[in-house]
């Protein structure tokens, strides 16, 4: 809730400053050809839409257990500490917002927005540590907690389109498509090549989470339905996590750079996930996470990660073509 509260806060400075007050940055490449007014109803618009722009995932303190037995290259025998379990303490969001304008039409207005969101997010990297070779979860002197810090970019686009609003005349801007997320620390030399999602009657690659997903065709989950989810990265001893809320897991590495897990799907409605208005069909976000294995098992390297977020609707609810 309160990182919608901030995005909506942060955009509605970005109307005031369009409108020619206020301290929020707006970079708009082609601003000499984009009237400000369309800039300022762009920028309320998505403000209004929390939910295809806010993942919710990425700035949680969620605990992720890294448990034993996770394959080949699990710890490696030059590990320098025993994780148990980690954590991020967000300190500091600071939002940025780039329009893009295109597709005139007769009169000279644009028909076609694209909204760059980008965060730089920085903190602790927490891991609570065990002595090597024990797997001690006691809170006891043999556990300690190392403390790295924290840099990532994330960022997310968002498609808006200028058009006949469906109960007036006059034209309106409208939300008809929301990417996912790309989040990345800084100097990252972990790569997610592919997540494959996997459940019944749905086969699908993502190679590209920036991508746009169009409303009606974002992924449909049916609650209490098994998911299998494989991630290929580049490495064969990176650590592979779940991303959701309260929900968080390692993926087992099956020792040829890619890591499966199986999720079955919650009923998404259900506890601390934000919710939109009557009537409408709620967006949530799951996720995967790779960390290099230095991050987790050596104490003096540095945090090295990288995530996709991705929206997702419960079947059999449907999304409207455009929002709102």
């Amino acid at each position: 809730m309160k990182s919608r509260l901030l995005l909506a806060t942060s955009l509605l400075a970005a109307v005031g400053l369009i409108a020619g007050c206020g301290k929020t940055t707006v970079n708009s490449p082609d601003a000499s050809d984009t009237p400000s007014l369309d800039q300022a109803q762009v920028a309320s618009v998505v403000a209004s839409e929390p939910e295809v722009v806010e993942d919710g995932q990425f700035e949680s303190a969620d605990i992720t257990s890294l448990g034993a037995g996770a394959g080949p290259g699990a710890t490696g025998t030059l590990a320098a500490i025993n994780p148990l379990c980690f954590w991020r303490v967000i300190t500091s969001v600071e939002r940025r917002f780039e329009f893009a304008f295109a597709d005139s039409d007769s009169t000279g207005r644009p028909t076609t927005a694209i909204v760059t969101v980008h965060k730089s997010l920085a903190g602790r990297f927490n891991i609570l540590t065990g002595v090597p070779g024990s797997d001690s979860t006691a809170l006891d002197s043999s556990l300690s907690v190392i403390h790295k810090p924290l840099a990532d970019r994330w960022v997310r686009r968002v498609l808006l389109k200028r058009g006949p609003a469906a109960d007036s005349a006059a034209c309106a801007w409208r939300v008809v498509a929301t990417s996912g997320v790309k989040v990345t620390s800084r100097s990252a030399t972990t790569q997610i090549a592919s997540l494959r999602f996997q459940t019944a009657g749905v086969d699908t690659t993502i190679t590209d989470p920036l991508r746009f997903f169009h409303l009606r065709r974002i992924l449909k989950l049916e609650p209490g339905t098994p998911v299998t989810l494989t991630v290929t990265t580049l490495k064969n001893d990176d650590v592979v996590v779940m991303c959701r809320f309260g929900h968080r897991f390692r993926f087992h590495n099956n020792g040829d750079n890619t890591y499966t897990g199986v999720w079955q799907v919650p009923d998404l409605r259900q506890g601390n996930c934000p919710q939109p208005g009557p009537g409408r069909a709620p967006i949530f976000h799951f996720g995967v996470n790779a960390l290099s294995h230095g991050t987790l098992f050596d104490d003096q390297a540095p945090y090295d990660s990288r995530a996709w977020l991705l929206p997702v609707v419960l079947a059999p609810d449907q999304v409207a073509d455009a929002l709102p």
